[in-house]
């Protein structure tokens, strides 16, 4: 079953990232913080998701199912 997420990562990804990040959307937030935020259709997209992060090498702050 779909969730909805709401993952935080240090430094500021352009919105033309979205597609790669599974569809989800970006927002820039106060400081140096990009939120990603949408639907994840289960725990194996997640889990995608946050390989995809890591192999950026960016840094997760936070993930959040709302």
């Amino acid at each position: 079953m779909p969730e909805f997420y709401e993952i935080k990562i240090q430094g500021r990804l352009d919105p033309g990232w979205s597609e790669w990040f599974s569809g989800l959307q970006l927002s820039h937030l106060e400081g140096d913080e990009t939120l990603l935020s949408g639907w994840l259709a289960d725990q194996a997209a997640l889990h995608g998701l946050l390989e995809r992060i890591r192999d950026l090498n960016l840094t997760l702050i936070s993930v959040n199912r709302v």
